[in-house]
This record gives C-alpha cells, structure tokens and sequence, in this order.
C-alpha cells in the first residue's frame, strides 16, 4: 500500500473548512463566496433555513453532501493549479478502452508511452522521464491524441466516468464540481462541464488527453527506486488550468 501525498492531504483539509463554514449555519450568514456555491446547487434558498453539510465516506467522487430541508446535493472539491480528478489501475483503464472500441494497436502506443522501458508491462530496465518519453514515442502519443479526441461520445463518457460517477455504481455520484476554497472559488454543474468538454479540442497539448483531462502514469521511477512499485501501474487523469476553464464556463453559460 503506497501512502497518500501532501496534495490529499490539503484537499481533505480544504473540505474540512468549507463543510466548518456552511454546516448548521444559515444562508443569510454565509459569505458571498459560499452563498454563490450554495445557491449555484440550489434551486430556492430560503435565506433563514439551516444548511447541513457532511463529508461523503470512502471513495465517492463527491466530497460534500449538502442538505437543506428535503433536497440533498453532492459536490465535488478541487483546488490547486493542476487538479487530479481521478487515479486508477491501468487495468481498468485499458478494460474501458476496449469496451470504448480503441483498436489492440491504440492500446499498445498507450502502453509504451505509460510504461516508457521498451515494454508494454513495465519489466524493462532503462525507464525514460517524462519528456523523453514524449519524444521517443512522439508518433504513438500523435496517434493517441487524434483516437482520444476524434470521437465526442467518448470524450463525454470519460469526463462523465472519472470526475463525477467513478467506477463504483454503489458510490453517489457528484453533481455539481467546486474549484477553490472557502474564501473563493467557481462552481460548475455536471450538464455544464459535459457540454464544454464536447465542444474543445486541445491539439496543442503534447502529452496524451481527452479533451482537458491529461493522463499519465502516477509514477515513472526513472532511476528504478521503486519505493511504491504499484504506483507505476496506476493511471492519472489531470485538468490542468481548471479554475480558468470554470470561469470561462459560467462566462459563457455552457
């Protein structure tokens, strides 16, 4: 089991003092900022009724469960430059491409640049970092870009997969994604991301993506100093410039 970074720890705690500044309070007493969040999710706010807010256990996508009178909604809390939305095993990330009808060769040019050792299983010796891998397998990443972003059905489906639902059916699934903290921040609904991630296209990104969300291995090990061998075989999603993406989606009413 390899432990969790600094990252996760400062999104658990940003969640913390979110769901401390709006749990038990009412939406009169809130600040700006958290009044726009609560409102964005709510469709009617009386602003004397009390908001109950708790964490979501285990893995879920969302982080939040907000409550108030009858109506309950799930957010999702991000924060950072470069937010990671999702981490899984590169198993169950090849598992989707082929029920996504990506070709055997498709899923080979992913390998070789995931695992960057000669292999498609990560049992070769000399690992290459990350912008050597870019450029030895610049044809395959080439070809992985023009496969990944060509159709705008599985462009949805992943977004759909990896920032809101997961990979678990019996976890709830996030409605609404929150970019920020308790002091700012910009809040998109579900329906809004999905219809701007159909709409883009990001050619000009290098690595492999679907649309905004970069994917990687969550480590390289270049010089074999495996301390958590496991995390060579996880796959990451990234959103990077997310907060400015989710202004430029409120902007424009996606």
């Amino acid at each position: 089991m390899f432990k969790l970074g600094s990252g996760y720890w400062n999104g658990i705690q940003n969640e913390q003092e979110i769901l401390e500044a709006i749990n038990g309070k009412k939406f009169q007493d809130l600040s700006p900022n958290l009044q726009k969040l609560v409102k964005k999710m709510f469709r009617s706010v009386d602003i004397f009724e009390t908001i109950k807010v708790e964490q979501v256990p285990g893995f879920a996508k969302p982080d939040l469960k907000f409550t108030i009178g009858n109506e309950s909604h799930y957010l999702s809390v991000k924060h950072g430059l470069s937010s990671q939305v999702h981490c899984e095993d590169i198993s169950v990330f090849i598992e989707w491409l082929r029920k996504n009808n990506m070709s055997e060769h498709i899923i080979e040019c992913y390998l070789r640049y995931h695992y960057a050792d000669g292999t498609l299983d990560g049992s070769g010796q000399k690992r290459l970092s990350q912008p050597e891998a870019l450029q030895v397998y610049k044809d395959e990443v080439e070809e992985l870009n023009q496969a990944f972003n060509d159709d705008r059905f599985l462009i949805g489906s992943l977004f759909r997969r990896v920032i809101f639902e997961g990979n678990d059916p019996s976890k709830p699934a996030a409605e609404f994604i929150y970019h920020g903290d308790k002091e700012s921040g910009v809040i998109c609904s579900k329906e809004s991301v999905l219809s701007y991630a159909k709409t883009k296209r990001e050619m000009k990104t290098k690595a492999p993506h679907f649309c905004k969300l970069v994917v990687r291995p969550y480590a390289r090990y270049v010089h074999n100093d495996d301390t958590y061998p496991e995390k060579r075989h996880k796959v990451v999603f990234e959103w990077i410039r997310m907060s400015w993406d989710f202004e430029y989606i409120n902007k424009y009413r996606y």
